[in-house]
């Protein structure tokens, strides 16, 4: 199987909106290899708890996933990450030098929409 990579998906609008039409999904953004944000937004009527431009959570999560590369060659490759904090859930997708940074309501049971959503952007990899 392909890597997915942000430049193959041409049309990360449309995908941001699927992937805004799950329930309980607040935000979904594109962080490159630097943790800055470069592309994302949050569901209609959402009201952010942290603007776009505050999530210095980017950085560190862009480090913590280059980090755990390390274990990459023992462990196989990181399929995702999950944070969960008072308020809200955060998940984590590596896509080769990006990372699709998914925020959901913290009583969201995530990992049936993180399977759901891993095989969306997998299926949007082989249809272009």
């Amino acid at each position: 199987m392909s890597k997915l990579t942000f430049e193959s998906i041409p049309n990360w609008e449309s995908i941001s909106k699927h992937i805004l039409g799950f329930p309980k999904i607040r935000f979904v953004g594109v962080i490159n290899n630097m943790g800055n944000l470069v592309a994302g937004d949050y569901k209609k009527g959402i009201v952010p708890i942290a603007e776009i431009e505050q999530y210095k959570i980017c950085m560190e999560h862009a480090l913590e996933l280059f980090m755990k590369k390390d274990l990459d060659d023992v462990l196989g490759p990181l399929d995702y990450m999950v944070s969960k904090r008072k308020k809200i859930k955060i998940v984590t997708i590596p896509m080769n030098n990006y990372i699709v940074l998914i925020s959901t309501e913290s009583n969201t049971k995530i990992e049936p929409i993180i399977d759901e959503i891993i095989e969306f952007l997998n299926s949007m990899q082989h249809d272009k």
